[in-house]
């Protein structure tokens, strides 16, 4: 019998990869690092309704992303309108405060409940026991035509053998944990080791609220400041104005805030909060904060120091190799369109799974 196909990853792309090939009756298993699945796909429950995620990894789904709408819809989850009614403020250093007209018009969708509710679904279609959590692979090997995996499970070391691979990882990820040394050429390390993990270096705070007050004085929630520490701010609450929240991104970058407590960060965001909306903004009722520049398993040194960028993986030259060694790359960094995005990783997904 054929062994059945691993993919090493629980993420997006490893889960949805899982249910393309469970669909084809073709064997897998998925090893997952982490004693969860989702991968960059993050969310923190609601301390007042667990069953409400508020995102601290991708938020958004865009209008002109087929695959990851078609998905959500044919595993019936609920999308809904972020919220951009009103004004945007606007700080820029030794300024007051602008208030800006209008939020604009693009057109961006959050999951009802949150995009963990995504990972959440696709795991319910897959047998649970062809996917291990707290199975990190830390040696990757090709033997004439099998792959042989040494993998760690909560100190136990494991091995596992299989004809193909796919790789559920960011580009350097697979660099830095999968051994490739004992497997890739020069040129496709090299490729592995330059191409960017979209949103690594990032960190997302979140703040909920009894109400959303800023609404209550036109404002959409949107700011955007070349102060900080968060450069970008936006509505972050349930669809129909439930479980009030703002999200920001972080822009200090972690050199610089690698050097202060986790309590000293979310205070200076509460501070940025307050600076914009007043004293209605002093007590959330809760912080969130998701640092993925110290995550093993999404950043490395370069995602920590690099500016962040889009990615682009230049498979130049390098399919022959690939198609000899029978391995995918399936995260979404290795998508020719939308890369880094969860469209992208559906779109690096079904490009390999079109020659398996």
């Amino acid at each position: 019998m054929a062994k059945p196909i691993i993919i090493i990853g629980g993420g997006l792309a490893g889960l949805y990869a899982a249910t393309k090939l469970h669909e084809r009756n073709i064997a897998f298993l998925l090893l997952e690092a982490k004693p969860f699945l989702g991968g960059r796909v993050y969310c923190e429950n609601s301390i007042k309704n667990e069953n409400v995620g508020f995102d601290l990894g991708p938020t958004w789904i865009f209008p002109h992303q087929p695959k990851i709408q078609s998905l959500v819809k044919s595993l019936n989850l609920s999308i809904f309108e972020q919220y951009n009614h009103g004004d945007v403020l606007y700080q820029a250093p030794n300024q007051a405060i602008q208030q800006i007209a209008g939020a604009g018009e693009m057109q961006l969708f959050r999951l009802k409940h949150g995009m963990s509710t995504l990972i959440k679904a696709l795991y319910k279609q897959l047998p649970s026991k062809h996917i291990l959590l707290n199975h990190c692979v830390t040696e990757l090997k090709k033997s004439n035509d099998n792959w042989q995996l040494t993998v760690n499970n909560n100190g136990k070391i494991q091995q596992f053998e299989t004809n193909t691979v796919l790789t559920a990882l960011p580009p350097r990820m697979i660099a830095q944990h999968l051994t490739p040394n004992f497997w890739a050429s020069e040129r496709l390390i090299n490729r592995l080791t330059t191409t960017p993990t979209w949103m690594a270096g990032q960190a997302k705070f979140v703040a909920t609220f009894d109400y959303a007050f800023w609404r209550e004085r036109n404002l959409s929630g949107q700011c955007f400041s070349r102060v900080g520490p968060m450069i970008e701010i936006h509505d972050a609450s349930s669809e129909h104005n439930k479980h009030a929240a703002l999200f920001g991104f972080i822009g200090v970058p972690y050199a610089t805030r690698s050097k202060v407590t986790k309590a000293q960060l979310i205070e200076a965001c509460i501070n940025q909060l307050t600076y914009f909306y007043g004293k209605a903004a002093r007590n959330p009722t809760h912080c969130f904060i998701k640092d993925w520049a110290e995550d093993e398993f999404v950043a490395n040194n370069d995602d920590k120091t690099q500016p962040s960028q889009h990615p682009e993986f230049n498979f130049s030259e390098l399919t022959n190799e690939l198609r000899d060694l029978n391995i995918h790359l399936v995260g979404s960094e290795f998508a020719k369109k939308e890369a880094g995005y969860l469209e992208g990783a559906l779109n690096a997904v079904d490009d390999a799974l079109s020659a398996i």
